[in-house]
């Protein structure tokens, strides 16, 4: 019998819950790697409200539940609350003039994450079972993987797509501003763009392989879930 792993995504909202089950969730389970997905905080929470002290409890939860399973999570930096773990440290270190790419940001929150939750469940092994990640800058970044797509997806000339991708070498640069995070620019360019829907069909369309291509964060958390198995 082949190895396999089970990883439970603890999620943001409906947009990423509905991006593992229907799109990364099939894809990475023809390597061994079967992801579940929950939404943060109590049933019929509908996403938005990223507060730590919420994620540690789910987070917790789940570390408790089997263990021999795995834990991530999937929360956008442009939404996650200012006392999350890190966050502080990323506006210290911005605010003197460093600049941080959105890899060296992502790092800074997940190690930080990590650290939190190694205090407060050490009895979980989550140093071992705990596998942080925050969306660079959010989801609607991975969208970006390939202008054509999504162009046709929202309805809109590719090259509005291309002039946006020509101020960002990755698409997870694409920044995190109120009014320039990558889903504001996506309703800017398309009020009708439900995040839900057009977010599957977009990503879907696109496929994981290609977005892994030019995402280097979003590949770099796929890397570390495939070399799970890899390790039994």
């Amino acid at each position: 019998m082949s190895s396999y792993v089970e990883v439970m995504i603890v999620v943001e909202g409906q947009t990423e819950q509905t991006f593992v089950k229907e799109v990364l969730a099939p894809e990475m389970a023809r390597k061994g790697i079967f992801l579940h997905s929950a939404l943060i905080g109590k049933p019929g929470h509908k996403g938005g409200d990223i507060r730590f002290d919420r994620a540690k409890n789910d987070i917790g939860l789940h570390l408790k539940q089997r263990s021999n399973t795995y834990v991530s999570t999937m929360f956008d930096f442009f939404r996650i609350e200012a006392d999350w773990p890190g966050k502080k440290e990323v506006i210290r270190i911005i605010s003197n003039g460093t600049s941080l790419s959105a890899t060296e940001k992502a790092k800074l929150l997940e190690e930080a994450t990590l650290n939190e939750i190694k205090g407060s469940f050490p009895e979980c092994n989550p140093e071992l079972r705990l596998l942080p990640y925050i969306e660079m800058h959010e989801f609607e970044a991975l969208l970006f993987s390939d202008a054509s797509i999504l162009g046709n997806g929202i309805g809109v000339d590719q090259s509005r797509i291309e002039d946006i991708l020509e101020e960002f070498e990755d698409p997870e640069e694409i920044n995190d501003r109120p009014d320039t995070a990558p889903s504001k620019r996506l309703i800017r360019l398309h009020k009708g763009y439900r995040k839900v829907a057009m977010g599957k069909t977009i990503s879907e369309a696109i496929g994981i392989p290609a977005i892994r291509e030019k995402c280097q964060h979003f590949d770099t958390w796929l890397t570390t879930l495939e070399q799970l198995v890899k390790g039994k």
